[in-house]
């Protein structure tokens, strides 16, 4: 472990205050037991507020560490908040403790990686890399006036550097446990054929805080099912995870909050009945699963820009709302034609598969019109490799019962036809960013089930998608399975029509195939009741008689007569 002296507060000239309303704060030096301290008086005048001593360090934090120091005090019960900002004065992530008792003798004070959050800023969220400022800040609780001594103020690294010490329950000649570790994607760790399940165990010697893994399989020796154990003596496991069924290059494993000395991977023979190969375990640091949006934006990181939304690449999108007049609630779409079928609900995405490639909202340049330039009926074209895609929401009905409906329109653009596929995924996250979030609104959303019921799919058991033009494919991937994505870059679909996901985050599409003469158009309409509706039951969801075009021209009469 790395520890390294911040500031011994023997110059104070480095130091500045801040203050809101009418509270006061001053800085001096003064003596402690142990040396030199800074002294902060301060008063909230009767108010509220807040009040900051701040200075400036150049600090680049590894994955894990921890800031000491000690603090002494003679005031009120208020809040203390820990706050480090970058460079550029633009993000801010924080440790708070509230109320804080600043009323005690000295007291040593350790605030580790894992216990400071982003606050605030453009970055939306992650870990912190570089510091440009460090502020020490009372809140105002009660408020009052009082008096506390800080001294020596330091940083400790504590990343894992060693190499793990490994075990498996076979392994065979050149390629052995430890090239499973070994971060090289040239070797990996092979097991001997075997019907029995095998394992693999990781010891970091040591208390290991940490927050996922990704799993890099062999391409013909994966693992069919496994789990993971964790113990801190070796005796006593505990199981974190379990993959009812893992497919895919890569398996992410989210483990939020976990320490552990031990890790053990429980393994299923692979289909092919040649054991199991891993290529690289990498054990991933606290701030992999601080949320579930931070376990997603860095699953995003490693997959093509374009597989996953905007922003889960930190980028901001606009969005609006697609409802009826006075609804009780709405969908809402994003630039990019991504469709969010209720109020903090799964998402419609669509995707192009054009010339053998996959064409996502980071392929095209998308242009947002609203119906006759006025009315609240959205839009985003795409156009790409001679094709045009158009993607509108619109929804009608009343209060007691109104239905979301989404148009896409794709156009043959060339002088010659045109043969392709048309997705429309249905994937767990919401339109609105994680930096945007208001209660359960914001970031990613859960697909606990999903299942295709007489043309019709059901999400959760409890949300239907009818697609009002039936497709000719539809398949569904739970987590463990991979992300839809996964196979539309193939051009095809899993063959599940009905599954359950542990982890709540299963994805689907439904396919349809282009075939385009020259400026022919093809439209497809989709549904989606608003509200909560019970698949045993044979309710009505949706008017009779009536196509999703003319539904749309009363979407256009509604809001006429409304504006």
């Amino acid at each position: 472990m790395k520890r390294e002296a911040l500031d011994n507060f023997t110059d104070l000239s480095g130091w500045s205050t801040v203050a809101s309303g009418q509270a006061q704060i001053s800085l001096s030096a003064d003596r402690c037991v142990h040396g030199k301290a800074m002294r902060v008086d301060f008063d909230f005048k009767d108010s509220g507020g807040f009040v900051v001593a701040r200075k400036a360090f150049s600090l680049t934090l590894p994955e894990a560490y921890a800031f000491r120091f000690n603090l002494r005090g003679s005031a009120p019960t208020n809040k203390l908040e820990f706050k480090l900002v970058d460079p550029g004065g633009h993000n801010v992530w924080r440790y708070q403790e509230d109320p804080f008792d600043f009323d005690c003798d000295r007291r040593s004070i350790r605030i580790s990686s894992s216990q400071i959050e982003f606050a605030w800023g453009p970055a939306g969220g992650g870990p912190v890399h570089q510091v440009g400022v460090i502020e020490f800040v009372i809140a105002a609780g009660p408020g009052g006036k009082g008096t506390l001594w800080i001294d020596d103020l330091c940083w400790e690294d504590h990343s894992f550097r060693a190499t793990p010490v490994v075990q498996a329950s076979s392994e065979l000649q050149d390629h052995e446990a430890i090239c499973a570790v070994d971060r090289s994607t040239d070797t990996s760790w092979r097991s001997e054929l075997s019907d029995k399940p095998q394992w693999f165990l990781i010891d970091f010697g040591e208390l290991r805080e940490y927050g996922g893994m990704i799993v890099h399989w062999e391409s013909t020796t994966r693992a069919r099912r496994f789990d993971i154990e964790t113990s801190n003596d070796g005796d006593q496991w505990k199981t974190v995870y379990c993959a009812r069924r893992a497919s895919g290059e890569r398996n992410y494993v989210y483990l939020p909050k976990s320490s552990s000395r031990f890790v053990r991977l429980n393994l299923h023979p692979s289909e092919q009945d040649q054991g199991v190969g891993i290529v690289d375990i990498d054990i991933k640091p606290y701030d992999f699963s601080r949320t579930i949006n931070d376990f997603f934006r860095n699953i995003a990181k490693n997959q093509p820009k374009g597989h996953y939304p905007k922003y889960l690449y930190a980028k901001q999108t606009y969005w609006t709302p697609a409802g009826i007049p006075d609804g009780v609630t709405r969908g809402i779409m994003n630039e990019e034609g991504l469709v969010e079928v209720d109020e903090g609900s799964f998402s419609l995405e669509p995707f192009l598969y054009l010339d053998e490639q996959l064409i996502t909202w980071a392929d095209v340049c998308p242009e947002q019109t609203l119906e006759h330039s006025y009315l609240p009926i959205p839009s985003s074209l795409w156009k790409s490799h001679g094709a045009a895609l158009k993607t509108t929401a619109f929804a009608t009905g009343d209060r007691g019962k109104s239905v979301l409906y989404v148009h896409y329109r794709l156009e043959n653009i060339l002088d010659h036809s045109k043969l392709g596929r048309f997705f429309v995924a249905i994937r767990p996250f919401q339109v609105t960013p994680p930096w945007q979030s208001f209660r359960n609104l914001g970031g990613i959303s859960q697909i606990k089930a999903l299942t295709l019921k007489d043309g019709a799919i059901w999400i959760n058991r409890d949300k239907v998608v009818i697609p009002l033009d039936p497709p000719s494919q539809f398949g569904a991937t739970t987590f463990d399975q991979g992300d839809i994505t996964g196979y539309l870059e193939r051009g095809v679909l899993p063959n599940k029509k009905a599954l359950v996901d542990d982890f709540g985050h299963a994805s689907a599409a439904l396919g349809y195939e282009l075939t385009l003469a020259p400026g022919a158009a093809q439209d497809i309409y989709i549904a989606v009741p608003f509200g909560s509706h019970d698949e045993t039951k044979t309710e009505p969801l949706l008017p009779k008689g009536v196509s999703g075009a003319e539904q749309f021209e009363i979407a256009v009469r509604q809001w006429q007569r409304r504006l």
